[in-house]
Formats: C-alpha cells, sequence, structure tokens
C-alpha cells in the first residue's frame, strides 16, 4: 500500500495544496487578531514579485535564462509559486469586495492546482520513459548520443503537452485577470 502512486505521489501534492490553503487561512487569522490586518493589504506586492521570479523556469526552458540545471529553475518555479500564492491568498483575505479578486482568486487556485498536477505528471512520465527505457536495454546514465537523447526528451515532452494545453491557457487568463487588477488599483488610488 505504501508504495502504491497514490500514496507516494498524489497524496504529497494534495497535502502540499491543502497546507497552502490552511497556511494562508492561519495566517490572515493571525494578522487579524493581532491586529495587524493591513499587512495583507501589502502582501500582494510580494506574493506577484514571487509569482512573477517563479516564471524564471519558463525563461530556462526556452533558453532565455542559459545558466544553470533545469531541475533547480523547476523546484524555484515550484516553491516560489506556492509562497507568492500565499501571500496573494493573505492579501485577498477572506473578504472579498469586487468579482474581480473573487475571479482572480479561484483562477490563481485552480492554476496551483493545475501545477501540482503537472509535477505528478512529470514525475510520472519520467519514471515511465526509464521504465521504457529498461525495457529496450537501454541504461538511461549512458545515454551519450544527442539524437538518443532527444528521442526520449521528445517523448517527454510530447506526453506533457496535453497537460500544458490546459495550464498555459489558465496562467495567461489569470496573468490578463492580474493585470486589470493591479491596473484598476492605479486607476482608483487616490494619489493626493
Amino acid at each position: 500500500m505504501w508504495k502504491s502512486v497514490l500514496v507516494q505521489r498524489a497524496l504529497p501534492l494534495t497535502i502540499s495544496y491543502l497546507l497552502l490553503i490552511i497556511a494562508a487561512i492561519l495566517l490572515d487569522y493571525i494578522f487579524h487578531v493581532a491586529h495587524l490586518a493591513w499587512i495583507g493589504r501589502y502582501l500582494g506586492v510580494p506574493g506577484t514579485a514571487f509569482i512573477v521570479f517563479s516564471f524564471a523556469y519558463s525563461a530556462r526552458k526556452k533558453k532565455v535564462i542559459r545558466g544553470g540545471a533545469l531541475s533547480f529553475f523547476l523546484r524555484l518555479h515550484c516553491n516560489a509559486g506556492w509562497v507568492g500564492t500565499l501571500m496573494i491568498l493573505v492579501h485577498s483575505g477572506i473578504h472579498f469586495n469586487a468579482l474581480l479578486p473573487w475571479a482572480a482568486s479561484a483562477l490563481m487556485m485552480v492554476v496551483t492546482a493545475s501545477g501540482h498536477v503537472g509535477q505528478y505528471l512529470l514525475k510520472k512520465v519520467r519514471e515511465e520513459v526509464k521504465q521504457k527505457m529498461k525495457q529496450l536495454g537501454v541504461n538511461p546514465s549512458s545515454v551519450d548520443d544527442p539524437e538518443q537523447q532527444r528521442y526520449w526528451d521528445t517523448l517527454t515532452v510530447k506526453t506533457l503537452e496535453k497537460w500544458r494545453h490546459v495550464h498555459m491557457p489558465m496562467v495567461s487568463l489569470l496573468v490578463a485577470l492580474c493585470l486589470i487588477h493591479i491596473l484598476s488599483i492605479l486607476f482608483f488610488l487616490n494619489w493626493r
């Protein structure tokens, strides 16, 4: 039972997602009890900065950033996204005043859940590729031929593209809602 895919992969990601929600509720509660609720108002900016920083992974994948291991950037993407989402959830609090914050927060949680699913899929696909290589008698660590390595990488990417066709449009919509939110704040801000 402890070696099942559900326990080893899905359970940790589900716990991570639930911890994000619980941490946001607790942090918001602590701020309110300590009469520091005003801090939440200002967590939107660093939270957004963390999420923007997490896009370094995409920049590394597209070779905009040339140096560094892709696995490092993936961990950075996951961790910065988690922290940024936590900050933005505390920023939005449990008292939404308009439709836009509700929509943006709900979509952010869907994108975060989708990211957790993608993280699970990536691990699963890597394991399947290693298993296929083993079945074919290919040692994954001894693949020196760039052409052969490209084949295995392509197989991995093709499998993950199906998930990306869902995740990336949601991310784009989330970015649009966030920009509308920021522009509306700047527009209605009292500049005196």
